[in-house]
């Protein structure tokens, strides 16, 4: 309020509020910005839950005064519904409760209500399309028709953008008396319901608003689809609406047979659920503990929560994404609060103090790596620790709630806090909704048969007393298991191991893409115990993996021909030369005589392991990929598909580099690879890291493939020549070519070796001089070493190549 208002958003490095158009635009993230006070809104129940209840009256006195909801912005449907409508919606409620109680806000008289309201209609034309999912964007002054509203071109949308309104649209319906927010919202759960593949019950990402056809086809329970799942349990808790409880029933027996891998929540492919789509998890997946305590589900709760908090033990904050081993993906921390949200869920469900501790590491953590003057910054990249000029208003809308909840008695809450449901943005809705306000004419949904087998949570709530009676440590021993997951917190001690003898013919696969394509994980072997096995064979633990490699050679060793990324736009020239690994298969670039030029792209997703996103840039183009999580076979089927006119994988590995490094070539994936027809050569990281700094800093470079020994700037014979260099050493003052003719020096080059001789010369007075002859024998490591007088050579009896002229 000092710094921002009434800004939607305070800067807290700058120390001023963040307003849309005098700020430089940060693309679709600005879209939560509609110039009606976000930060303001979203924060309102907020300073209710914290008993700071004067300036719950003083703020909400604000709101309806000075926030004005016409701007003429483009907004995201799914953001201004969940933090401004929820916000609204949940800051009348709490309103309304006071003035219920006579105690205080007798002056209120559902304002905010009335603003909730006209905001829904201003919402509503994002629903015009023929399949009933909304658009994701809509102008709040012009909607999506008029010519002046600068958005409707969009086709797409996420699950959770269409199916994260029930809450708030069936409040809004309950409250107001007008039925068709409820409608809209409940006809885009039953499309996104009709569209899930039957197979499997899985839901994808993205999804045609117009035909309802699917986009982007990879499933899991983080950013694109959380909280979709999140409102199919809710609606039930709200509005007790069976339909919604049964299908959030099927969708997650389908999550826990296929996405959920204790402690890990994967990514898999909706149509082909068996395979995982990628080797990373984003930080919203950490809601789905939480909702997991919802439904009474505790065990993989604990366990995941569990590998959270491990990973929050290693890089301090949850980064934006990290992979299954645990390391940094993106380094971007935004103070997101579904990690805090999920640690007060468990607490109120195991009442296990050491989730009071890991509360207690989150505020500490906040204290000492995000705050700053002017509040609490994001974290740019975990790794270093920058912070980025960016305070988004769920903090204060979340983060604090779900922390002071965490602390807090019951009795300390000027509220009871068990008679409301939490939306995705904190907001508290009344439970007693469906029975004070019953529903709107016409709005149920048709029921689902249930197909799938029942278990004991498929219909009650949460009860650690039916799941682990007279266990009060329960938590504890399944949080054991994973305490160490991360290697945090004490050295490396594995437990003991059985060995696997893995016979592994070379098959063209890189052993380890291979057996990562098996499932099985690699640990290097000095970081394995000695002594692990003997008196331990029996233990069923961890097993050392033995690979037996049975490599066939060529009868000549095959020489590996060192291939070039020769830099060749302005400013580079051809001067920055990369050495570059050939690959076994692809456009043979040695029988190419000039090689082959483009200009370069960086393929998306980077790893190329997938259908590519960017495919109208990469066409023509020369594309960048990173070494892993599938073969170099299959990234460049999908790059040549895509349009590309080669590839340059680079290592993913930190630090590689050629000089270190030996090459070698890159192999097919046991299958035939005649069908890749694309020029494909391999960089270590140091080489990879001066092209993409050199993309990043030119934005256009080309640059040529091709052998080394064929490089631009190169003598293409690089054949050793002979030739004699005659010096004449005049005196200061002397013409070139005076008559006095002085000691003359003859450098010889020969093929073997450097000739250093000085020949005798008349002298103008007649003496002669004696001869004195040095040489020099070039040595492997290219240093010079003077040589015996015998091993010296006249000119005349060299046995290289004649001298050119």
């Amino acid at each position: 309020m000092k710094y921002a208002y009434p800004a939607d958003e305070l800067m807290p490095l700058s120390c001023r509020g963040r307003v849309r158009g005098q700020e430089p635009n940060r693309g679709d993230i600005d879209d939560s910005l509609g110039m009606f006070s976000l930060t303001l809104i979203d924060t309102l129940d907020t300073l209710v839950v914290l008993n700071k209840l004067d300036e719950f009256e003083d703020a909400v006195r604000k709101a309806v005064r000075d926030v004005r909801l016409d701007n003429d912005v483009v907004v995201s449907v799914f953001e201004t519904n969940i933090r401004v409508l929820g916000g609204l919606l949940g800051a009348h409620v709490m309103a309304d409760l006071f003035y219920q109680r006579g105690d205080r806000m007798q002056w209120y008289r559902d304002e905010l209500l009335h603003m909730a309201k006209e905001l829904g209609h201003r919402l509503l034309p994002a629903f015009n399309t023929t399949s009933g999912l909304p658009y994701p964007k809509v102008n709040l002054r012009y909607g999506i028709l008029n010519p002046l509203s600068r958005t409707g071109t969009e086709s797409d949308t996420c699950t959770a953008c269409a199916g994260t309104m029930i809450l708030e649209f069936a409040a809004l319906s309950r409250l107001s008396g007008e039925s068709v927010f409820e409608e809209h919202a409940r006809k885009a759960l039953d499309v996104l319901w009709e569209r899930r593949q039957r197979g499997s019950d899985l839901v994808g990402t993205v999804i045609n608003i117009h035909n309802g056809e699917w986009v982007r086809r990879d499933s899991g329970v983080g950013a694109g689809i959380d909280s979709y799942y999140e409102y199919l349990m809710k609606a039930y808790i709200l509005l007790g609406d069976n339909v919604f409880l049964e299908r959030f029933n099927i969708h997650y027996s389908a999550i826990m047979k296929y996405i959920s891998q204790p402690p890990l929540l994967l990514n898999v492919h909706m149509h082909n659920p068996t395979v995982s789509v990628r080797s990373w998890m984003d930080s919203l997946l950490a809601f789905f503990p939480g909702l997991q305590v919802l439904r009474g589900d505790l065990k993989p709760a604990i366990e995941t929560h569990e590998m959270l908090y491990q990973v929050t033990k290693q890089h301090k904050f949850l980064p934006e994404a990290f992979t299954t081993e645990f390391r940094v993906h993106w380094g971007q921390h935004l103070l997101r609060p579904e990690f805090a949200e999920s640690t007060y869920y468990l607490y109120k469900a195991t009442g296990d103090p050491y989730y009071l501790r890991v509360g207690q590491s989150i505020v500490e953590k906040l204290n000492a790596y995000a705050r700053v003057p002017c509040g609490f910054a994001a974290v740019q990249d975990v790794r270093t620790g920058t912070h980025e000029d960016r305070m988004d208003s769920f903090f204060l809308a979340e983060m604090f709630k779900y922390l002071y909840l965490l602390f807090s008695e019951k009795s300390e809450l000027p509220i009871d806090i068990d008679d409301y449901i939490f939306t995705t943005e904190a907001h508290l809705l009344p439970v007693s909704l469906s029975t004070t306000q019953p529903p709107c004419q016409h709005n149920n949904s048709d029921t689902v048969p249930i197909t799938q087998q029942e278990d004991l949570f498929t219909h009650s709530c949460p009860s650690t007393e039916t799941l682990f009676p007279n266990n009060p440590s329960f938590a504890k021993t399944i949080r054991d298991s994973y305490k160490y997951l991360t290697g945090v917190g004490r050295a490396f001690h594995p437990l003991p191991v059985r060995e696997i003898e893995l016979p592994l013919h070379d098959n063209g696969m890189e052993p380890v893409e291979f057996l990562k394509s098996m499932g099985i994980s690699l640990t290097p072997l000095n970081e394995i115990t000695a002594g692990a096995t003997g008196s331990q064979k029996g233990h069923k633990g961890v097993y050392r993996v033995k690979l037996v490699a049975e490599v066939s050679q060529t009868p000549e060793d095959e020489e590996v021909v060192p291939h070039v990324v020769q830099l060749i736009s302005p400013p580079f020239l051809g001067r920055t030369v990369l050495t570059a690994g050939p690959a076994k298969f692809g456009m043979d670039l040695s029988k190419q005589e000039y090689g082959v030029k483009g200009s370069i792209v960086k393929a998306s997703p980077y790893t190329a392991c997938g259908p590519i996103e960017n495919t109208v840039e990469l066409k023509g183009h020369i594309a960048l990929a990173l070494r892993g999580d599938c073969m170099f076979a299959a990234k460049a089927r999908w790059l040549q598909e895509a349009g590309a006119i080669g590839v340059i994988f680079i290592d993913h590995r930190e630090g590689s580099s050629s000089k270190e490094t030996p090459l070698f070539q890159m192999v097919g994936d046991g299958d035939s690879t005649e069908d890749i027809t694309l020029p494909l050569v391999f960089l270590f990281s140091r080489e990879g890291a001066v092209l993409t700094a050199a993309l990043e800093e030119h934005h256009n470079v080309d640059v040529l493939l091709l052998p080394k020994e064929r490089q631009l700037g190169r003598d293409k014979t690089e054949k050793p020549i002979s030739m004699n260099i005659k010096l004449r050493l005049a005196h200061e003052g002397e013409l070139e070519e005076g008559a006095d003719r002085g000691p003359t020096l003859e450098f010889v080059l020969e093929k073997e070796e450097v000739l250093l001789k000085e020949e005798e010369e008349e002298e103008p007075s007649g003496e002669r001089q004696s001869q004195q002859q040095f040489c020099t024998k070039a040595t492997e490591d290219n240093r010079s070493e003077p040589c015996s007088a015998d091993s010296s050579e006249t000119p005349t009896s060299s046995s290289g190549p004649e001298p050119n002229p």
